[in-house]
């Protein structure tokens, strides 16, 4: 990868043009990951934490993400007051701003509620949201996000895993990619919030598609049409009876866009 393309806080703030998000940055070499770091540091609205390399990197209900040398992995702090009273929207929120900057460089689409994946399926990124109470104040959102910049994590034990420069066959100039997703999130939280919503569902490929639920605690599931999204961020599938069953992304997992069959 040459120099010029690597992530630099001070390459990153020339560029950057944004009101808050990203105006201070703590770049880490290697961490057990971004939201342990925080723990450590002072958090204030739009800092940003970024890692070159994550050893127990996070990932949905329980997950490990990869996080080896090559990728971006950093967490968005944004004071909670911005999402209030719907903190779970921030979920949508983020997600959108981040495909939106990656689709710049690289044609991507949102899986619910969280991954962006390529036009032929492939996992781009990830992204998770976590609520930091700090004293009285309605505390912060912690953002982690994961994106496979110029690494190649494809492999037998990650077979819908890809990289953007791996699905562009160049490299990603990362200070570029990093203002994109900092101004962008930065548009979306301060957009109102349908025009967000409405948005989100023209991006959203697990709309109008067929997919399996899976409930995190028991394993056990059901599959349907996924045939909408909700103001709070939950989905409405329907299953093979015609009942409507509405799904909040703390309690599955919504899959079919890598390659599963449910038939």
């Amino acid at each position: 990868m040459s120099e010029k393309n690597r992530f630099s806080i001070s390459d990153t703030q020339k560029i950057l043009n944004s009101k808050f998000i990203g105006k201070k940055i703590l770049h880490f070499d290697k961490v057990t990951s971004t939201f342990d770091k925080a723990k450590e540091v002072e958090l204030s609205d739009g800092l940003v934490i970024v890692a070159k390399e994550q050893t127990e990197g996070k990932g949905r209900l329980g997950r490990v993400w990869k996080s080896e040398m090559g990728g971006l992995y950093f967490s968005l702090i944004i004071s909670a007051n911005h999402f209030l009273p719907d903190l779970q929207f921030s979920t949508i929120v983020c997600a959108l701003g981040v495909q939106k900057a990656i689709e710049k460089t690289c044609n991507c689409m949102i899986k619910w509620p969280n991954d962006i994946v390529s036009k032929d399926g492939k996992k781009l990124c990830g992204i998770l949201a976590k609520t930091v109470f700090s004293g009285t104040d309605a505390g912060f959102i912690n953002v982690g996000i994961g994106i496979n910049t110029n690494n190649s994590p494809c492999s037998k034990d990650l077979p819908y895993a890809s990289s953007m420069k791996d699905t562009i066959s160049k490299e990603i100039d990362e200070n570029r990619l990093m203002c994109d997703v900092f101004e962008q999130t930065e548009k979306c939280i301060l957009t109102e919030k349908s025009k967000i919503l409405k948005e989100y569902c023209e991006k959203c490929i697990t709309i109008n598609s067929f997919v399996r639920a899976i409930y995190a605690k028991t394993g056990e599931g059901f599959t349907g049409l996924c045939i909408g999204i909700n103001e709070d961020g939950s989905v409405n599938i329907k299953n093979e009876n015609s009942d409507i069953i509405t799904v909040n992304s703390g309690e599955v997992s919504v899959r079919g866009i890598y390659g599963e069959s449910y038939v």
